[in-house]
């Protein structure tokens, strides 16, 4: 499936789904409302990130306080190569998990909680919003 047909089967879900709202991310802008989500979910995501700060940022915008923020991503394998475009210190395709940490914390977000039991070697950590 290549990513014309996905995004037309999300438009045909959401045009029959009333409870789904699709919004098309840019670059360094997930685009959405101040304070709409409550938590927010990425899986195998943020290591493709290319401007990881900005969107950190916007992310953070993004959720209430208090609200969470779940990320499922791997450590870089041994001799990968990261995605094109992505900063140079991922270490190779994935994200240490330290330095998941370091960014979301520098945008503001509070560690939860940490879960590294997931299957092939991912990682959840898991975020916060502070409450004001």
């Amino acid at each position: 499936m290549n990513i014309g047909d996905l995004n037309s089967d999300l438009q045909q879900l959401a045009e029959t789904e009333k409870n789904i709202v699709p919004v098309k991310v840019a670059e360094s802008e997930t685009n959405l409302p101040p304070a709409c989500c409550d938590s927010i979910f990425m899986r195998l995501v943020y290591h493709h990130l290319t401007k990881p700060a900005e969107m950190d940022a916007s992310l953070f915008h993004a959720v209430k306080p208090g609200g969470l923020l779940a990320v499922i991503d791997e450590e870089p394998p041994a001799n990968s190569n990261p995605p094109e475009g992505v900063p140079q210190n991922r270490g190779g395709h994935g994200m240490p998990q330290k330095l998941l940490v370091e960014e979301l914390t520098s945008a503001g977000f509070q560690v939860v909680k940490s879960v590294y039991d997931w299957p092939n070697h991912d990682y959840c950590a898991v975020f916060r919003e502070p409450s004001p």
